[in-house]
């Protein structure tokens, strides 16, 4: 009689928190691609573009392995009594798992950018979509909009809009045990370093960009 097959180990917490953290650095890197632009400007935006579509394939693998193991909201090894939160994707349901205490921030959150779902995508991709524009523009040699004007508005919008996002844990709605939640941004990026770290990030470089824009604007 063959014997059963050996379970497969449980995944190391402090890899799968490592590797969170290089996941992660892919966005800071397209965000200096974009934001900075360095010559060849052709270079940079398809080196960015590159990035952002294969990310997906890295990241998403990575969440179902960390989704057992990590807590959505503080990014730390589940304990003992850790909390349900039942998320709809893009590609279906998924439950999350959370510290107790955390499932509440992280519900919220959720809950506040799902009812602002169409002002803040607005407030995300269509600056995106001007400052590609524009470097793509101005890498065929025909520039139709500063790229300069592009980039500061893109900072000042987007620092807008993700201190929006992040205002959700405090001032999002409620979501009652076993309620389904749904995500309407890509749900991969959050199990990276959890919720709560990747909004300090948004808050604080949100800051750095809305005061940096405005100083240019008013420079002008």
């Amino acid at each position: 009689m063959p014997a059963p097959p050996t379970p497969a180990p449980a995944p190391s917490i402090r890899r799968l928190q490592w590797t969170g953290v290089l996941l992660f650095l892919f966005i800071p890197v397209v965000l200096v691609l974009f934001v900075r632009h360095p010559e060849p400007v052709g270079l940079s935006l398809a080196a960015g573009v590159a990035l952002m579509l294969g990310h997906r394939f890295l990241a998403r693998p990575y969440m179902l392995r960390a989704v057992t193991a990590k807590c959505l909201w503080c990014n730390r090894a589940l304990p003992a009594g850790s909390e349900t939160l039942e998320l709809e994707t893009g590609s279906g349901p998924l439950l999350a798992r959370c510290c107790p205490g955390h499932r509440e921030p992280a519900a919220r959150f959720f809950a506040w950018i799902d009812a602002w779902r169409l002002p803040l995508r607005a407030g995300i991709f269509l600056p995106l979509l001007l400052l590609l524009g524009s470097l793509t523009a101005a890498a065929l040699g025909r520039p139709l909009l500063g790229v300069p004007f592009s980039t500061v508005l893109f900072k000042l919008i987007v620092g807008v809009t993700v201190n929006v996002a992040a205002l959700g844990p405090w001032v999002g709605a409620a979501v009652a045990t076993g309620e389904r939640v749904r995500v309407p941004f890509p749900v991969h990026n959050f199990f990276l370093l959890g919720v709560r770290t990747l909004l300090w990030i948004f808050r604080l470089v949100g800051i750095v960009w809305i005061v940096q824009s405005l100083f240019h604007l008013a420079s002008r």
